[in-house]
């Protein structure tokens, strides 16, 4: 808990110190004296948004420093830790906009240091009434009246249900990236084996083209043997020139009177010669076909150069190395098609029995918070009775919802009955008054493990006077036993039950803050009954009012 702040250039505060006493500690000063510059300071040291205009106007900085009890954090490092049960915090902020915060006096990030004083300071203001309308803030108040049980379902069911959000999401991803891979590879079976048949490498184009070339070399040398054998040897319907020079080289021979030998022997060589040529020709015709039929296997290199381009085509690709990338992809991609099935398999079974546990488990908080908001609804209307609302009957409905979210599938719903009314929401049907005491009877609901170590509320009790302003100044001080309480309050009644008294003052451009006591505090008790602290009866009724207090005090 607090036990000391020390303030410096905030709102109307120059500069002052409070050392703390007692559990009930009350707040006092007339209408804009400068009670709501403490509340900001106490706002910035626990790490609330700074603005600039919070700066007192002759100050070119903010500076709060305070002083808590306490016992070690969870989860802060030993350096920030309390020493011998003691936490110092510390804030500052400039006019240009920089700050610093510093716990143990070590330099913390802001987040750290709101993070630390999470549970060591609660406010309270008048607008936390409006909180009492918020549903989220209602569920909130019902769950920390659960205990630990209904805290480890409500975790459980949080890790779940994330759970099997991010299982469903893998479930859509991996759907649609089937859908994609079906769709980019279709037909990827018929193309893989195509490439398969060609048997595709890097230069298999080049190469076969250049083979088709060869090809078409070798055939059109073929043709042209073919035909000057054909020439010299003859076809079926007539002979060739070998045979006609035979008959030439008869008719030479037959012709000569004379019967020459050389002649003979010229004619002779001549018909060697072109049979010699004639089966040179035979056989180099022979070899060129001994690879097989030239007009078939240029077919055959026309058709894989055709079918290969065709598919470059067809996939918008450029080369074979871009061909058989492809054909590797595609294949692992077919496979891991086939595959994935079975984690699909896999995966929505998964997300059926997280499903199921989610399921379980939100039925099991609703009923943990139904046995809670009952249990809290009836401990509020024991503090409210005390607090003359006995007429009203607060109650709170567990509105299950359709959807199913991470805290659950149900809203919660404050109500009051009044008389001769049905149930309605408090925010419909309390007054400001009603909805302060509501305020306090939550509070004193609240287990305290729950409480924070200080507890400030600012003028809650607004809307309250007389009899119900004093019931509340009880309930506050029952409060105070179990946390420190400090209420900033413009009620006598409550301000005359505290066991720590501090007065607001502002002389000008200052405000002053101090402790009274004795007379002094007389004399602001008489001020804030009859806005004259000289007068007899006013004093009077301050006198009776603390000395009702100390009685109280004395038997408690």
């Amino acid at each position: 808990m607090i036990e000391e702040i020390r303030v410096r250039g905030v709102g109307g505060i120059r500069e002052a110190e409070l050392s703390l006493k007692g559990d009930f500690i009350v707040i006092t000063g007339e209408s804009g004296s400068g009670k709501s510059s403490l509340v900001r300071a106490m706002e910035f040291v626990s790490g609330k948004r700074a603005q600039t205009n919070y700066i007192h106007a002759l100050e070119e900085s903010a500076d709060v420093l305070m002083t808590l009890s306490t016992d070690p954090i969870p989860g802060l490092d030993e350096e920030y830790q309390p020493q011998d049960g003691t936490l110092i915090v510390r804030r500052q902020f400039s006019r240009n906009g920089r700050g610093r915060c510093m716990i143990q006096n070590s330099p913390v990030p802001l987040s750290l240091l709101s993070s630390a004083m999470e549970r060591k300071l609660v406010i309270q203001s008048q607008f936390a009434q409006l909180g009492l309308i918020d549903s989220a803030i209602q569920l909130d108040l019902v769950d920390s009246c659960g205990g630990e049980i209904l805290d480890q379902v409500k975790k459980e069911l949080e890790k779940t249900f994330c759970e099997t959000i991010a299982t469903e999401r893998q479930i859509v991803s991996l759907k649609k990236r089937r859908i994609e891979t079906e769709e980019l590879y279709q037909g990827a079976e018929t193309t893989l084996q195509q490439i398969k048949v060609l048997t595709v490498e890097e230069d298999s184009e080049k190469k076969w083209e250049t083979e088709l070339k060869e090809l078409e070399s070798k055939e059109k040398v073929k043709e042209a043997l073919a035909l000057i054998y054909e020439r010299l040897s003859g076809g079926t319907v007539s002979g060739g020139m070998i045979e006609e020079l035979e008959s030439i080289g008869r008719d030479i021979y037959e012709s000569s009177p004379s019967k020459r030998e050389d002649w003979k022997e010229s004619i002779e060589n001549m018909l060697i010669s072109s049979q010699s040529v004639s089966k040179l020709l035979q056989k180099e015709l022979y070899e060129l076909s001994a690879g097989g039929n030239i007009e078939e296997a240029k077919e055959r290199l026309e058709k894989k150069i055709g079918m290969l381009r065709k598919l470059k085509r067809s996939l918008g690709l450029v080369n074979c190395r871009q061909l058989i990338e492809y054909a590797v992809k595609a294949k692992d991609e077919m496979t891991w098609l086939k595959e994935s099935h079975l984690e699909l398999q896999a995966l929505e079974k998964d997300a059926a029995e997280k499903r199921k546990k989610t399921k379980n488990l939100a039925m099991e908080l609703r009923k943990l918070r139904k046995t809670a908001a009952a249990e809290l609804a009836s401990r509020v209307n024991s503090h409210l009775t005390d607090l003359a609302m006995e007429h009203a009957l607060f109650s709170i409905e567990i509105e299950e919802q359709d959807k199913l979210r991470s805290n659950g599938a149900e809203a919660v719903s404050f109500k009051l009955r009044m008389p001769e009314q049905p149930p309605l929401p408090v925010g419909r049907t309390a007054s400001g008054g009603e909805l302060s005491r509501i305020l306090i009877a939550l509070q004193l609901s609240l287990g305290d493990e729950q409480l924070p170590g200080t507890l400030v509320f600012d003028e809650v009790e607004a809307g309250l006077g007389g009899r119900t302003a004093l019931l509340a100044g009880y309930k506050l001080r029952e409060l105070s036993k179990r946390c420190r309480t400090i209420l900033i309050t413009h009620e006598a009644a409550i301000a005359s039950m505290a066991d720590q008294h501090f007065l607001v003052k502002r002389d000008g451009e200052e405000t002053n803050i101090f402790v009274i006591r004795d007379e002094d505090r007389e004399k602001e008790i008489a001020r804030m009954l009859a806005g004259d602290d000289n007068s007899h009866e006013a004093l009077e009724h301050a006198r009776s009012l603390l000395q009702t207090s100390r009685n109280a005090a004395a038997t408690e």
